[in-house]
């Protein structure tokens, strides 16, 4: 990711650390950090999760905000612990993910399965999920406390059907 970064225009000014999200510094404090894309699900334990707010407090000035786009767990999409969904389907290749469930750990173990002419591809991943009412408590461990909560990027009202969210703490 930091060889096709340095490749963009531009991408040769952007500093980059390499490390474990969870308790990697870097220099400074900031007004925001964000993890998008579910990237709080990355990492492999609740408390990872825990040092992961607290690290992002660790780097907010006071009233710095802490931003967290993630899925909302769908345990009830599940048969017996494991679901199997269409991702895409085109002439050319199908895209299908195989999931089960460990609702004792909070984990969610995946594979998307590519199926096209070239072959069969296999990509696995792993995922901690949370409640985000569990996040909040994280935050406010951290000594943040949740701000806002929207569906989405749009801040379209978060509700009991919204099947993600971003939520935004605030140092």
């Amino acid at each position: 990711m930091t060889a096709v970064l340095r490749a963009k225009p531009g991408g040769d000014r952007v500093p980059v650390t390499l490390g474990d999200f969870s308790t990697t510094r870097v220099d400074g404090e900031f007004g925001l950090v964000v993890l998008a894309y579910n990237t709080i699900y990355a990492l492999p334990s609740q408390d990872a999760q825990v040092d992961c707010f607290r690290n992002a407090a660790a780097h907010l000035v006071p009233g710095g905000r802490f931003v967290v786009e993630a899925w909302v767990p769908d345990v009830g999409a599940f048969r017996h612990g494991t679901a199997l969904r269409l991702v895409s389907l085109r002439e050319d290749g199908v895209v299908a993910e195989a999931a089960r469930l460990s609702p004792a750990d909070q984990m969610m173990y995946t594979t998307k399965i590519v199926l096209a002419s070239g072959g069969v591809r296999l990509l696995p991943a792993n995922h901690r999920y949370a409640w985000p009412a569990e996040l909040d408590l994280m935050a406010r461990l951290a000594g943040m406390r949740l701000e806002h909560r929207w569906s989405d990027w749009q801040a379209a009202p978060f509700t009991g059907d919204s099947r993600g969210h971003v939520s935004v703490y605030r140092r």
